[in-house]
């Protein structure tokens, strides 16, 4: 709850500066120009996240990807983006299993059909975009992750035809923060609308913090996420 709290402050902050920027504007120069220098957008796509420095043969862990940014102008060609993603999957799909407490149940379990380890987190990432002409842009700069849950599950189907599954809470081994870095391409693929379409956007975000509590013998484990989404913004 208190990371929720902290991560919910955050995005009232952002978006409360924002929005206090755009009523200013308004008031000095009208709306229309309000409108120009600064607008929310709506983001929707798909991600994949992976963690580097594990052993395993381990594969991506896919998810969707929703959020909202808003754009400050600060020139023709420069922006600021501030973002709240408030469900963003990372983790990885096929881990191996260790046990469920129960000496009964791991024979079941010894070799599941299916096993993930997610991590959600609440991301906000504050990008830099560059317009570099026409329609296309790129954008790069810092996030931080305020983790919610992190959850091991398996499911197994043993000869009898049940379908047995596990799932247990690992939160406590993972720090509550990650942070890193955004680098991102995108391009408005719609007519423009006051400057701006539908966009779609290629993101690769970074982790640079070691995501567990207890460092292993291989190093650190960050997170690396691949995201394709759409956005689309609204005026005002």
């Amino acid at each position: 709850m208190k990371r929720y709290a902290v991560a919910f402050s955050l995005f009232l902050m952002i978006f409360g500066l924002a929005r206090a920027q755009s009523s200013l504007v308004s008031q000095i120069v009208g709306d229309k120009a309000a409108s120009d220098k600064l607008y929310f957008s709506l983001k929707f796509g798909m991600s994949g996240g992976t963690l580097m420095g594990v052993n395993e043969e381990l594969e991506r862990l896919g998810g969707a990807n929703i959020g909202l940014f808003a754009t400050i102008r600060l020139s023709d060609k420069l922006s600021l983006v501030p973002e709240v993603d408030p469900v963003s999957r990372k983790g990885v799909t096929n881990i191996p299993f260790f046990s469920t407490g129960d000496p009964e149940l791991d024979p079941y379990f010894d070799e599941p059909t299916k096993s993930a380890l997610v991590l959600n987190y609440v991301d906000i990432p504050v990008l830099l975009k560059y317009r570099l002409g026409g329609r296309v842009s790129l954008a790069a700069g810092p996030f931080v992750g305020f983790l919610t849950s992190a959850t091991e599950s398996f499911r197994a189907e043993p000869e009898t035809g049940e379908v047995l599954s596990f799932k247990q809470d690992v939160t406590g081994e993972y720090r509550n923060r990650d942070y890193g870095l955004v680098f991102e391409a995108s391009v408005v693929v719609t007519k423009p609308r006051r400057g701006e379409g539908l966009v779609f956007h290629v993101r690769y975000q970074a982790g640079l913090a070691d995501v567990l509590k207890d460092p292993t013998a291989s190093g650190a484990i960050r997170t690396s996420v691949i995201q394709v989404f759409f956005s689309f913004p609204f005026i005002h």
